[in-house]
């Protein structure tokens, strides 16, 4: 499922004292099964632009096309059907744990399903199966949703999103207030849902994910898309103009080169990358 912005502006509470334009001519295009990492400082533009997907928020001007889908300030161009839209584009807010409202964790996750018109036994099944994709057995299917730890309440959350089987996944800040093993466990996650062919958003701050995951990485700066390019592409370049940081992998070996070692940093993705490249270094 591809994505397209063309000559799209965002403007919040327009023609007040309060307006604000969010989004400044975006043009880009998202190709399917891709993993894109969506960065910038606070305030940049990256929540508005990723509500515009799945229209949440309708462009002040220009259109973003999702697939066949239509999202425009036209209302003869617009399409009709948004709610099959949200059903093919998933969106996982920060904190997603928050919207978490049923009295099970099984009834949480099947209500997006029945939402769509799935009868109770079939929108059950479909939570199951959900909940296994995130690691949680059928212990955690008749507990209280906020009677979980934190990572747990995220997997179940996720699961209400996979229960609608969406073709692209826009998490923002996944890792935010999990401890480590959990933020490890929720990336682990995104792997693989990525690997069974959904296009993955990662909107984060964290460049150590964008090193680890991310195929292609976007960069947004007052409300303008500046970069749009391979992450090793990235690395490198002063990142604290967008208030961003090398990844500790890509620094390390930029010290390590530093000392003599032969080591180049763009290729490395994680700590086993690392290990290896100073084996060969070693043996150079």
């Amino acid at each position: 499922m591809s994505i397209e912005f063309s000559n799209v502006y965002y403007v919040y509470s327009p023609k007040s004292p309060f307006e604000y334009e969010a989004l400044k001519d975006i043009n880009i295009s998202l190709e399917q099964g891709k993993f894109i990492a969506l960065v910038g400082r606070t305030g940049s533009g990256k929540s508005t632009l990723i509500q515009m997907i799945n229209a949440l928020l309708t462009p002040s001007k220009g259109e973003v096309k999702v697939d066949s889908f239509i999202n425009s300030p036209d209302k003869k161009r617009r399409s009709k059907n948004i709610s099959e839209l949200r059903k093919k584009v998933g969106l996982v807010f920060q904190f997603p744990e928050y919207q978490l409202f049923e009295e099970t964790v099984e009834k949480d996750v099947a209500f997006g399903p029945k939402n769509f018109g799935s009868k109770n036994e079939e929108a059950l099944k479909i939570a199951h199966e959900a909940l296994k994709k995130v690691g949680l057995d059928e212990s955690f299917y008749a507990r209280s949703p906020f009677e979980l730890s934190g990572g747990e309440k995220r997997k179940v959350a996720i699961a209400g999103i996979l229960a609608l089987s969406p073709e692209v996944l826009i998490v923002d800040e996944p890792t935010a207030g999990l401890d480590p093993k959990a933020a490890e466990e929720t990336m682990a996650l995104f792997e693989s849902i990525h690997q069974e062919g959904v296009s993955i958003i990662l909107v984060t701050h964290d460049m150590n994910l964008v090193a680890e995951f991310a195929d292609e990485a976007v960069v947004m700066e007052n409300g303008k898309i500046v970069k749009h390019c391979k992450p090793e592409e990235l690395f490198g370049d002063d990142l604290s103009a967008y208030s961003l940081e090398n990844p500790h992998i890509f620094q390390f070996a930029l010290d390590l080169q530093r000392k003599g070692l032969q080591i180049d940093p763009k290729n490395l993705k994680n700590v086993k990358d690392m290990a290896s490249a100073i084996k060969r270094a070693k043996h150079v």
